[in-house]
């Protein structure tokens, strides 16, 4: 269920490193940083390349339009294909689910719902040992057992300048880049602090 990815993934080699290696090592971690610094990106790429290690596959929640907090199980229900179950709490059926299942389940856009996101979080871990989380929020879920893990801007001396020739080729393919351009777009990509969006939209 994970999302098409319609560019390219450019640099972040060290960055994926270090977080499937936490992803190994604990249950739950949550990508954290400012809006546009990668974290969906980042999340959704390290998942794409570990899918393989899980039995059960991997489930991609995005929270980003659900505004009710009540809402979350049977968005989490609705990604899974379970259907509803009439006299019985969503939260049941899902609970039930995942219970003997080895997958990872990616929560992506967690900041809003905070509460919501923790109590099922917390109620899945509890039922489900073999269940690895993978979060992305503007802040910590809080939720105990979890590791947070703060996405950098990428690098200015070579990662956001990749980026952003990337991304003037796919507007003008002839787009040749001078000697002259490349302190002309470093300069862009340091005023715009390395962060992945803005050097897009630039």
């Amino acid at each position: 269920s994970l999302p098409a990815q319609l560019t390219s993934f450019v640099g972040r080699q060290a960055e994926m490193g270090e977080v499937r290696q936490l992803l190994e090592q604990h249950r739950l971690l949550t990508l954290t940083g400012a809006g546009g610094v990668g974290k969906t990106r980042l999340a959704v790429h390290v998942a794409t390349r570990l899918a393989a290690e899980f039995g059960d596959g991997v489930g991609y929640v995005d929270l980003a339009p659900i505004t009710d907090p009540g809402l979350v199980p049977a968005t989490v229900a609705r990604v899974l294909g379970l259907p509803d179950q009439p006299g019985r709490r969503i939260m049941d059926t899902l609970l039930q689910f995942v219970r003997n299942r080895h997958m990872l389940m990616v929560f992506d856009n967690c900041e809003h719902l905070l509460d919501a996101s923790a109590e099922l979080i917390d109620e899945m871990e509890a039922v489900a040992s073999g269940l690895t989380l993978l979060a992305t929020s503007r802040q910590p879920i809080g939720v105990a057992g979890e590791v947070r893990w703060r996405v950098p801007s990428l690098s200015l001396a070579d990662e956001a300048v990749e980026l952003f020739i990337d991304r003037v080729g796919q507007v003008r393919p002839d787009f040749a880049v001078g000697d002259h351009d490349v302190a002309t777009i470093g300069e862009i990509c340091q005023r715009l602090d390395g962060l992945p969006l803005a050097i897009e939209l630039a």
